[in-house]
C-alpha cells in the first residue's frame, strides 16, 4: 500500500462514518503515524508503507471513527500560531477563543503605552495554557497567573509552559477562580465552562464523550461560573484594567445585566465571532 492508497482508503472510510473534512483528517493522522509533515506526505505519495506503518495508521483511523478527537489522538492542537500539547485532561482550544486573545493583546499594548510597563495578567480556567501562553509570548514583560481548579489540567499546561520556555513569565496556580489571586490585575481573561447542564449531552459525541465535563458544564443555566467570576473581579481588576470573558450563544444579555448591577461605572463592549455570535465581553474598570 502506498501513501496515496492509504489516504484514499482512509478518507473514504472516514466519510462513510460521517466524519467531517475526512481528507484533512486522514492526512493529519497519516502525518502523525509516519512522523512526517504534509509537504513530505505529498512529495512521497508513491512510497510503499511497511506493515507496521499500515497497522499504526489504521489504529489511529479506528480511534477517530470512534469519535475520539484528532487533537487527542495526535497530542497536538494549533492555537494562535502555537503548537500546543493536549490530551483528555483539558478542553481542546477553539478558534473563537483566539478573538479573546487578540482583544487582550491589543489592550495589553495600550496598557504599556499608558503606564510605561506591562500589566499583571490572570488567566482563569487556563486548561492547556493556550490563552496564558499566547499572552505571555505577545506581551513581553508581562507576568501571567494561569489558574485552574483541575490539577490534571495544570499538568498539561506545565508541559506547554515548558515547551515555550515561559516558567519565568507564567505561574501555574491550583485554585478556584480568583480565590488565590491577591494582587490587582491589569488584565483578567477567562474562557470558563458556559454550556448549560441540560445541553451537554446534545453536543457532538467528540465533545461530550471525550472532553472533560468540568471544562464544559457551566451549571444549570451555563453562566454560573462566569457570574461568580464577575462578582470576584470587581475587587481584583486594577483601575483602568479589563476583564475579558468568553461567553456562549445567547448569554450576552444576562451577563451584561449582571455586570451592570455588580460593577457600576464599568465600560462594557462586546465582540462577535465570525458567525455573528456575541463571543467576548470586555469589561473595563473605571480609572
Amino acid at each position: 500500500m502506498t501513501i496515496a492508497d492509504a489516504l484514499r482508503r482512509s478518507t473514504s472510510k472516514l466519510k462513510q462514518q460521517g466524519i467531517d473534512e475526512a481528507s484533512d483528517e486522514a492526512r493529519v493522522l497519516l502525518c502523525h503515524a509516519l512522523n512526517l509533515n504534509s509537504a513530505q506526505i505529498f512529495s512521497q505519495v508513491d512510497r510503499i508503507l511497511s506493515a507496521s506503518e499500515i497497522d499504526c495508521f489504521e489504529r489511529l483511523v479506528e480511534r477517530r471513527i470512534r469519535r475520539e478527537p484528532t487533537a487527542y489522538i495526535t497530542g497536538h492542537k494549533e492555537f494562535y500560531g502555537l503548537d500546543l500539547y493536549v490530551d483528555d485532561r483539558v478542553l481542546i482550544p477553539r478558534p473563537e477563543t483566539e478573538i479573546l486573545v487578540e482583544e487582550a493583546i491589543k489592550f495589553g499594548h495600550a496598557w504599556v503605552k499608558r503606564n510605561g510597563k506591562a500589566s499583571l495578567i490572570a488567566d482563569i480556567g487556563t486548561g492547556s495554557g493556550a490563552i496564558a501562553i499566547s499572552l505571555a509570548l505577545n506581551l513581553p514583560g508581562s507576568h501571567v497567573y494561569a489558574v485552574d481548579i483541575s490539577e490534571k489540567a495544570l499538568e498539561v499546561a506545565a508541559i506547554n509552559v515548558e515547551r515555550y520556555r515561559l516558567k519565568g513569565s507564567v505561574s501555574l496556580i491550583h485554585g478556584n477562580l480568583l480565590e488565590q489571586i491577591s494582587e490587582k490585575m491589569g488584565i483578567i481573561t477567562a474562557n470558563l465552562p458556559y454550556i448549560a447542564r441540560s445541553d451537554v449531552r446534545g453536543l457532538p459525541e467528540e465533545v461530550f464523550k471525550y472532553e472533560p465535563g468540568v471544562a464544559l458544564e457551566g451549571g444549570f443555566k451555563g453562566s454560573e461560573l462566569i457570574n461568580r467570576l464577575i462578582v470576584q473581579s470587581v475587587d481584583k481588576v486594577a483601575p483602568g484594567g479589563v476583564l475579558f470573558l468568553e461567553i456562549g450563544m445567547g448569554q450576552a444579555d444576562s451577563v451584561v445585566k449582571l455586570i451592570t448591577s455588580a460593577w457600576p461605572g464599568a465600560h462594557i463592549s462586546i465582540t462577535s465571532d465570525l458567525s455573528g455570535i456575541d463571543r467576548v465581553i470586555k469589561v473595563q474598570n473605571p480609572f
